[in-house]
């Protein structure tokens, strides 16, 4: 098909013939999306022939032992840390993405057999039938009905890497049940875990505290804001979906903060634009006339979290990395439970998280949020500071080190046999 299209694009001919309106951008679109085609093969070939060369000879001797398997680039702030552990250790593994954008790509290691699976169906079918002892990832629902990856029949031991603060009360339901073994940032991720296996019955999963990476990265950028603003700064951070305060508590509240005069910075999750860019659009247009309102759309969230004097959020793990990195206060605005269905929260007695957010700011219902900027000025009054750090000692496992601890864990399975 794409040599027909190369012939017909290159190489016209006379026709004497009538082609209608319809037909014709039928056809332009067909000789489009052809080129797109060919030009997405092309930079994965291109990709391929630049890249890390792996023989046959590593690429099957690291498929037996440790492998890493990412969706995509949003996730390299958990991978990072690991991966640079891993070399710094000279321990060889394989890395498998979703997506050629992923930064990991581009490192040339020989220690590292990296490889891009596919765009769409199939990637996600090379995901299913990945080869290794070891397979470390963040990606909930593997193996779970209807997901599109399956757990691999070649894998040994899948292991599931939490990549927030929160507990697993905001995953999907049925989330882990497939997992062999999950690393935790704190114990306290530990008891919604084993509520859902003795409810369900399920395989009890090895359960082992060595920390967040993300962290070790947030903790690597985190800058001290040099702009000298007059005005205090607020970020909305915020979820998608039912669970977002954008949808339940609409964009009022960011314009009162805006015409009181904080400088506002809206910082909506990377989904949103994703699954529902009609919404950010509309709030893109409500938003338009304030000049003191900025968005942020980066990959990484430190710049704007640097910026912020406190955070407003609903849900979002956002919450904790802004109080645990930055040692600031959050307001929280409540989400109804029924906003949320279909969520391990569901089966759960309690929720880490509704208790948490008293630990590291306020929590305001549709009633307080009326008067927002009178919380927003209390809360910048009081000193968290040392509060923060008390409760973040209290539940973290290896603070800024756990790429270091998980990559020793990972060698210590595979040389004692997982």
């Amino acid at each position: 098909m794409l040599y027909l299209l190369f012939v017909f694009a290159f190489f016209p001919v006379l026709a004497h013939a009538y082609l209608d309106p319809g037909t014709g951008a039928v056809l332009v679109n067909l000789i489009v999306a052809g080129i797109a085609t060919l030009a997405f093969f092309m930079k994965g070939v291109f990709f391929r022939i630049i890249g890390k060369k792996n023989s046959t000879k590593s690429a099957v001797k690291l498929e037996a032992k440790i492998s890493l398997f990412s969706e995509g680039k949003q996730y390299w702030g958990t991978f990072e840390p690991i991966i640079s552990a891993l070399l710094k250790k000279n321990i060889q593994f394989s890395y498998y993405t979703l997506d050629i954008h992923d930064p990991a790509l581009l490192i040339e290691s020989e220690l590292m057999n990296s490889k891009f699976l596919g765009y769409g169906n199939i990637g996600l079918a090379k995901a299913s039938r990945i080869k290794s002892d070891v397979l470390l990832a963040t990606t909930p629902n593997i193996g779970s009905p209807g997901y599109p990856v399956q757990r691999s029949p070649y894998v040994r031991r899948l292991i599931h890497v939490l990549h927030s603060l929160n507990d697993i009360s905001w995953y999907k339901s049925g989330s882990l049940d497939h997992y062999d073994e999950v690393i935790l940032g704190g114990q306290y991720q530990a008891k919604a875990i084993i509520e859902l296996e003795e409810r369900r019955n399920l395989h009890k999963k090895k359960l082992v505290c060595l920390g967040l990476p993300y962290l070790d990265t947030l903790l690597k950028e985190r800058t001290t804001s040099t702009e000298n603003n007059q005005n205090k700064t607020v970020l909305i951070g915020t979820s998608w979906g039912s669970k977002s305060l954008l949808r339940h508590y609409g964009t009022g509240f960011i314009k009162q903060l805006a015409e009181y005069g904080y400088d506002v910075i809206v910082r909506p999750h990377p989904q949103s634009f994703k699954f529902e860019p009609n919404l950010m659009e509309d709030i893109r247009k409500e938003l338009s006339p304030l000049s003191n309102v900025l968005w942020d759309t980066a990959v990484s969230p430190s710049q704007s979290l640097s910026k912020a004097d406190v955070l407003i959020s609903d849900t979002s793990a956002l919450r904790f990395d802004f109080a645990f990195v930055y040692e600031k206060p959050v307001i929280t605005l409540h989400i109804p439970s029924e906003a949320v269905a279909g969520y391990e929260r569901d089966d759960l007695s309690e929720v880490w998280m509704d208790r948490a957010a008293q630990s590291i700011g306020m929590v305001l219902d549709e009633v307080q949020v009326k008067d927002i900027e009178r919380y927003v000025s209390q809360i910048l009054g009081m000193n968290y500071e040392q509060r923060i750090r008390e409760y973040r000692a209290d539940l973290l496992c290896n603070l800024g080190k756990s790429g270091e601890a998980i990559a020793e864990y990972l060698y210590s399975l595979v040389t004692e046999g997982v």
